[in-house]
């Protein structure tokens, strides 16, 4: 099964947007001052909250989410690893280039929640490796209706207005990291019908494996630092453990070997 194609201009059309929003807070010189406002509004509803919202969005646990599609769209998950890759490379590429100090480095008596990070702050791989997932879905999947992408859409928000939440980027940091998310997102897909070869035969099994490695990564420790979101984490990777291992075995054995005639 492939997914819908979409033009163009409907996929630049979100990164486009968020960029131009990014631009003219700096030239405005907006972002510190919105970036104090929000963290300030945000930490209201508890760190512990912000806390949880922004683990969603480490790229060691968001790629999990996808094993609910093992058997029903292996061409998903090629686009995955690809996407991965890339939003990888292009976050981690730009952080030690742009050199953007964080806001507890700027900013004296910042409340963090978690490690206080101090440079790399540009730009926001969280929400990067959030947006790659909701870019996947929102352009991968062949249904999407207006519920699926608003929630997609509003998970993608709250993952970065977490990183405000614990204070740990600033709003240009976050609105670049979504659009280089969705832009890794759709290079994934154009990319994986390109080269399908990690979607049938033996090339099915590195997705798989990368899954299995990210999955053992998280229940080994607490990577993240956020201890507020050690249970969200643990519980997450077992559940994705336990639903992988089962599409596997649906994948694998056939029907008349599960009693189905």
């Amino acid at each position: 099964m492939t997914s819908k194609s979409i033009s163009w201009r409907a996929t630049l059309a979100f990164p486009v947007g968020c960029l131009s929003v990014a631009a003219f807070l700096w030239t405005m010189g907006w972002n510190q001052p919105l970036f104090i406002t929000l963290h300030d509004a945000l930490l209201q509803w508890g760190g512990a909250l912000w806390a949880n919202f922004t683990v969603l969005g480490d790229s060691a646990l968001t790629p999990l989410l996808l094993v609910i599609f093992i058997r029903r769209r292996p061409d998903l998950l090629w686009a995955a690893v690809i996407a991965g890759l890339l939003a990888y490379a292009l976050s981690h590429g730009l952080k030690p280039w742009v050199n953007e100090a964080r806001p507890p480095a700027v900013l004296q008596d910042l409340i963090v929640v978690g490690p206080r990070l101090l440079h790399g702050s540009f730009p926001s791989g969280h929400t990067t490796s959030i947006f790659t997932l909701v870019g996947l879905l929102m352009l991968g999947l062949p249904a999407r209706g207006r519920g699926l992408q608003l929630g997609l859409m509003v998970l993608g928000a709250l993952v970065g207005l977490s990183r405000i939440g614990v204070g740990v980027h600033w709003p240009v940091d976050v609105l670049a990291g979504a659009a280089c998310g969705w832009f890794s997102a759709a290079a994934g897909l154009a990319l994986a019908r390109r080269w399908p070869w990690g979607e049938t035969g033996g090339g099915r099994v590195l997705p798989l494996l990368l899954l299995l490695i990210l999955a053992l990564y998280n229940l080994l420790g607490n990577h993240t630092g956020m201890v507020d979101a050690w249970w969200l984490q643990k519980i997450l990777t077992l559940a994705a453990l336990g639903w992988g291992f089962y599409e596997i075995y649906l994948w694998r054995c056939p029907r008349s070997a599960r009693g189905i005639k």
